[in-house]
């Protein structure tokens, strides 16, 4: 039975592909995008059966599992299906549904719950099969693609193939992404913000605004802490591409007016933010592992930040080391960071004379390199840096793609 509900659903997507304008992505036919779609759905599989031989199935099949939890109590009361889909999750709870609840693993944990949440709804249509809410995980991962597709091609940065080829076919995006995991959802969320965020530089409209709204909330559950970056990161796409002039150095003294005032007004907040980092890096270190490399903790304070800043940069955009490397996936970990150097080197060499920079192209590299720099200081796991980094390196490798000097052919 998986087998046939897994197959009339992969046909019903390939179908819906060639069927619904929403599909047709300028400068990618039908064949192009199910070649994508097929790509996501074995990236995902196989990011599964490395989760089980590796990790009795990890954290995405525990959010499978509580997903299931919920969904069997809709045979005792809808209701209780009903509010713990759609209910604000921990704390106390009535004792009918607490149980449910409780099994769950994560009704304490927002961004965790909401993927018991997701897993739940999609149990209505996959008949339990987890094969199932894979696929239907890579559909929306191809849903993600398509959205930064639309808003890179029309700005011809790079040869279409070039763009093609990195948005839907960068191995450790795919991989990272096709589990039924955070990761997936966050970047589904950044691409429905930059998508209306571009598109609404140009036109106010209902259905964009909307998007943004799924796209920021999609954040806001799964990994709630982004949106301290994003949201001056979207801010200034949307400034500077409605007024591009000195678009580079309006990002530049904006950020750092950014952190000039949050380093003045921190002492008069209700809250202590050096606090909150150094209690979120505590949470990381307690998650002991085989890749610790023994991360010093984080002093609450300013001058404790920007101690640890230089060698947790050096962490994300670097660990885990070759020789360190344990295992297959930090062996390929360190092999696809080591790839992105030598790119970066390429572009160096062959970096486009007389460059402007778009807007698009700032947000790409102020966010990737916020992002970088917030993992680099509360995470002290290689194998949780890998995971986590993965869509501020992949913004990073398509800013340094867009400049390259592809040949004498090609003109921006």
């Amino acid at each position: 039975m998986e087998y046939i509900i897994f197959t009339i659903l992969a046909i019903l997507l390939i179908w819906s592909i060639f069927r619904f304008k929403g599909f047709h992505v300028a400068g990618l036919t039908g064949a192009m995008v199910v070649f994508a779609g097929v790509a996501k759905i074995v990236a995902g599989l196989l990011y599964v059966l490395v989760q089980q031989r590796l990790y009795g199935g990890g954290d995405a099949y525990k959010y499978f599992k509580g997903g299931k939890v919920i969904y069997q109590s809709l045979w005792e009361n809808p209701w209780y299906y009903l509010r713990l889909v759609f209910g604000k999750n921990g704390g106390f709870v009535d004792t009918p549904i607490y149980k449910y609840a409780y099994h769950t693993e994560c009704w304490d944990h927002l961004g965790s719950y909401a993927f018991c949440r997701f897993n739940a709804l999609l149990h209505l249509v996959s008949g339990g099969y987890y094969s199932v809410h894979v696929l239907l995980m890579a559909f929306l991962m191809l849903l993600a693609g398509l959205n930064f597709y639309r808003v890179l091609q029309p700005l011809r940065l790079m040869p279409d193939y070039w763009l093609y080829g990195l948005v839907f076919f960068t191995p450790t995006l795919l991989f990272w992404t096709g589990g039924i995991y955070k990761e997936g959802m966050v970047y589904l969320g950044l691409s429905c913000c930059i998508l209306a965020v571009c598109r609404l530089t140009n036109k106010t409209s209902l259905k964009h605004i909307l998007l943004l709204i799924i796209g920021l909330g999609l954040i806001l559950l799964f990994r709630n802490y982004l949106l301290l970056l994003l949201l001056p990161a979207l801010i200034l796409l949307f400034y500077t591409s409605k007024y591009p002039k000195y678009a580079p150095q309006k990002f530049i003294v904006a950020y750092l007016v950014g952190i000039i005032a949050m380093v003045v007004i921190a002492p008069f907040l209700p809250f202590n933010i050096y606090e909150i980092l150094a209690q979120r890096q505590w949470l990381f270190l307690a998650e002991h592992g085989g890749s610790d490399f023994g991360a010093v903790p984080l002093d609450a304070s300013l001058q404790g930040i920007a101690a640890t800043l230089p060698a947790g940069l050096v962490n994300a955009t670097l660990r885990p080391f070759l020789w360190d490397a344990s295992g297959a996936l930090q062996i390929v970990s360190s092999v696809s960071i080591l790839l992105v150097w030598l790119f970066a080197v390429l572009v160096i060499i062959r970096c486009k004379k007389n460059h402007t920079w778009h807007p698009v192209q700032l947000f790409l590299l102020f966010y990737a390199l916020s992002n970088l720099a917030l993992i680099g200081i509360l995470v002290s796991n290689s194998g949780t840096m890998m995971r986590y980094r993965v869509i501020a390196v992949h913004f990073m490798v398509l800013l340094l793609a867009s400049l390259v000097r592809v040949g004498r052919e090609w003109r921006v």
